[in-house]
């Protein structure tokens, strides 16, 4: 019987690229260990992507890291009886997710300015550049509207009752003060200092991080001297990662999956892998029930890696294996394991 195909979905340009890489990076780990289970293609993600992808002979398909994008595939894929395997975005039955949906982001925000003793939270939001790189990678559009979507790209709500709303809502329900400002074209906003002791949380797509959060602690920026710490919305298996240090001059608290994305990228392409092994003639259903089975990570009916949830953690104490990685060998790429 002929090597089953599967179709490889990355971006391979723009921002979302950082996250294309890491899919990338676990295909070439499988190709390379076990060249005969699946010949993997890959092809740009762009609008369309869909329908090349159903026009070929594909046993499945895995990737995606742009919600709308994904939105329109996941219809096309259905209606096709394409496996579909979702590592790095949420995504409803009957495609395979492994990634978390944005459920008790807002509060997890709310709730870490209040356990590090805030009496206030500002939200600042970067509308300035595409993308929503925050956990996920994803890449596309702005805060402002990406935020009123989900990640998952599917809730179509208005923004203010997105992720900035939604942060701002759970902190006054927590007795917080709060208010938003938006990082637009011209570069950091003018963010009044706290009355009481204040956090900030800084939201944009990991990639902006760093660059923000240098300006942060310069002339420009906001008054560090009026914030007790940031809260940023990261995942360790983005490059950008390493370059999140305490710019701000102030403690930097990263809101995170519990897995990070090369995890779940892993594990995603390890049991599809296994399954095409077993029976190379599965196909639609009966394959997406097969990759379930296989998967190390234990996923719930739907979607997502059964009890996940997120942790609050200082930038250095995110991923021991990447500490680890640091203190071996410091020139070294860190490393991840399943």
């Amino acid at each position: 019987m002929p090597v089953p195909a599967v179709a490889v979905v990355a971006p391979l340009t723009g921002p979302g690229t950082a996250a294309g890489t890491v899919l990338l990076a676990e295909v070439n780990r499988i190709r390379t260990g076990t060249p005969w289970a699946a010949d993997w293609q890959v092809f740009h993600e762009a609008r369309g992507v869909a329908r090349s992808v159903v026009a070929g002979d594909f046993a499945a398909v895995v990737g995606h890291t742009d919600p709308v994008v994904t939105e329109g595939a996941l219809e096309v894929y259905r209606q096709a009886g394409l496996t579909c395997l979702l590592p790095l975005l949420p995504g409803r039955p009957p495609a395979v997710s492994w990634a978390p949906d944005d459920t008790g982001l807002a509060r997890a925000l709310a709730e870490s300015a209040l356990a590090l003793g805030a009496a206030a939270l500002t939200v600042v939001y970067d509308d300035a550049h595409g993308g929503a790189a925050g956990l996920t990678g994803v890449a596309g559009r702005g805060w402002s509207e990406v935020a009123g979507r989900g990640w998952s790209g599917v809730t179509g709500r208005g923004w203010s009752a997105g992720l900035v709303g939604e942060v701002v809502e759970e902190a006054r329900a927590a007795g917080l003060a709060a208010c938003t400002r938006a990082v637009g074209a011209g570069g950091w906003p003018s963010v009044p200092s706290p009355a009481r002791p204040g956090v900030l949380a800084l939201l944009a797509p990991q990639h902006r991080l760093p660059a923000l959060l240098g300006v942060l602690g310069r002339a420009g920026g906001a008054d560090t001297g009026s914030w007790q710490a940031v809260l940023v919305v990261a995942d360790c298996g983005l490059p950008s990662f390493d370059a999140l240090a305490e710019a701000a001059g102030l403690p930097v608290w990263a809101v995170h999956p519990e897995l990070c994305l090369v995890r779940r990228t892993r594990s995603a392409v390890t049991s599809l892998t296994a399954a095409l092994a077993e029976d190379p003639a599965l196909r639609g259903a009966r394959l997406a029930a097969r990759v379930t089975s296989r998967s190390g990570l234990l996923l719930g009916g739907g979607g997502g890696v059964l009890g996940e949830g997120r942790r609050v953690s200082r930038l250095d104490a995110v991923c021991p294996v990447r500490a680890a990685a640091r203190e071996d060998t410091p020139d070294s790429a860190p490393a991840h394991a399943l």
